[in-house]
């Protein structure tokens, strides 16, 4: 069984992964980078001395924007979407690049840059440090954080009881972030931004129409973990719940995936029970009431070992992961409150 691991912690990312399937960054192979002049993506995180910038490459005919060198970039493809939509970068002239144009990162105001946009390189330093305010995922506050959990938590329980036909797992979500004020249609729209992620990447309009997608576009991730064969359910799931029980919070979204189909919800609580609010099935619920398919609430453990028999019987790989929105990154697609009262 091979299987891969990442864990998020507050202000660290730490990555389990496989024997077979880790990949370490050797500071030796960015000196031999550098000194060969070696460039582009397949380059390890080639660092310019003179101005402390990270190289991502260059634009060319294989890689003709910014995004397609930081998907493949060793350090930064898992960041890539939310570098590139923070408020540092989202505004800028993408489409006027020249091919040919080296793209560089500051590491850390992670900030995208090239051509005049680079620091004279006695300032740099300094100048970065100065002009740049710390990035939002480091200005956290917990307890807004916690507030908007709780938030969406409430926005979707009205929902409960609304059948699959009207609303499937992934409309839930949507509905509960529109129910918080977030635009989804539309331009501008959280939806408007998941298809270009989409299309930059080359995959179907709706490739982010998921939990997973939302969390690359306006989160981050807390915990992910890959099978690529389930051989034992019970054994096996009880182990994830283990490992992912000490990072559940109320609010954050959790997804589940086979080749052949997924599933996504919101992770609540009830007592001392851990739960997940979808639109599905309702096999483990914790209402008599809710229906025998539809939006409803559920045993978070029992919908985990539902999964991981599914993978098996179907002789899938699995993919589960929990991610944890942010109300700062999501009020980019706040609609504008009008000053004007409403007509009676």
């Amino acid at each position: 069984m091979n299987v891969d691991v990442n864990r998020v912690d507050p202000g660290s990312v730490k990555c389990i992964e496989s024997k077979r399937t880790r990949q370490k960054i050797d500071f030796s192979e960015v000196l031999k980078t550098k000194q060969t002049g070696e460039s582009g993506p397949s380059a390890r995180a080639r660092v310019n001395q003179q101005d402390a910038l990270v190289s991502l490459g260059k634009v060319t005919r294989q890689n003709p924007n910014v995004s397609s060198l930081l998907v493949k970039h060793p350090v930064y493809k898992k960041d890539c979407w939310r570098i590139l939509y923070s408020q540092a970068n989202r505004d800028k002239p993408y489409t006027r690049i020249r091919p040919g144009t080296e793209i560089f990162l500051d590491p850390k105001a992670r900030e995208v840059v090239w051509g005049k946009m680079r620091p004279a390189p006695e300032s740099s330093g300094a100048l970065a440090r100065a002009k740049q305010s710390p990035p939002a995922t480091e200005q956290k506050n917990p307890t807004t954080d916690q507030a908007f959990s709780d938030r969406l938590v409430g926005a979707v329980r009205p929902l409960y009881g609304k059948p699959y036909g009207e609303i499937n797992c992934y409309e839930l979500l949507v509905k509960g972030l529109t129910n918080l004020g977030i635009r989804y249609e539309g331009a501008g729209g959280l939806g408007r931004k998941l298809m270009v992620m989409a299309r930059e990447q080359g995959l179907p309009m709706n490739a982010y129409f998921n939990g997973e997608g939302l969390i690359a576009a306006s989160g981050s991730p807390v915990y992910s973990k890959t099978l690529n064969r389930v051989r034992s359910p019970e054994r096996q799931a009880n182990q994830l719940l283990k490992e992912i029980e000490p990072h559940l919070e109320k609010g954050q979204i959790l997804s589940f995936s086979i080749h052949s189909r997924g599933h996504t919800g919101i992770v609540s609580r009830d007592n001392d029970t851990w739960t997940l609010i979808n639109s599905g099935e309702m096999d483990h619920t914790l209402k008599a009431k809710d229906l025998p398919k539809g939006v409803g609430e559920e045993s978070l453990a029992a919908e985990v070992r539902d999964w991981f028999a599914l993978a098996k019987a179907r002789r899938e790989s699995l993919r589960v992961t929990l991610g944890k929105l942010n109300e700062q990154q999501l009020l980019t697609y706040a609609e504008p409150r009008s000053d004007q009262p409403k007509k009676a």
